[in-house]
């Protein structure tokens, strides 16, 4: 592992338990539903899919602000704009792959985009009180 890569690996291994940790109950309760409630097997595969997306999303945008911080104020601000537009344009990409597929639960898919900013949120809140 490169030096400069470092802060974006670090970055994601603090919030590896939370993410881990909040994952785990998703797909729990997809499990409950598609074994006790009988629910359809896309459910599982869409929250893996999800899971999968978030993590790739969450990784970019790290990476992107890295690089971000070795450019001068303009070219960052112009970097960071352009590489925004072209993960939200691969989200979109992604999801409507997903929403094509027969075999993936476009809402169970879309639920795990939330789980970054939610482990974000419960490390901060877990420092916090120490």
């Amino acid at each position: 592992m490169t030096g400069r890569n470092q802060p974006v690996y670090e970055e994601m291994r603090s919030l590896a338990p939370y993410f881990l940790t909040i994952g785990g109950i998703y797909m729990a309760i997809m499990a409950v539903l598609f074994f006790a409630l009988e629910y359809d097997y896309t459910l599982l595969i869409g929250g893996l899919y999800g899971i999968i997306i978030a993590v790739l999303n969450f990784f970019l945008l790290g990476k992107t602000a890295q690089t971000a911080l070795r450019k001068s104020a303009k070219s960052a601000q112009t970097y960071m704009n352009l590489m925004y537009c072209l993960r939200y344009l691969g989200l979109f990409l992604l999801l409507t792959l997903g929403a094509l597929a027969p075999f993936i639960s476009l809402i169970a898919a879309v639920i795990p985009l939330f789980f970054p900013r939610i482990a974000i949120t419960v490390r901060a809140l877990k420092a916090k009180e120490e």
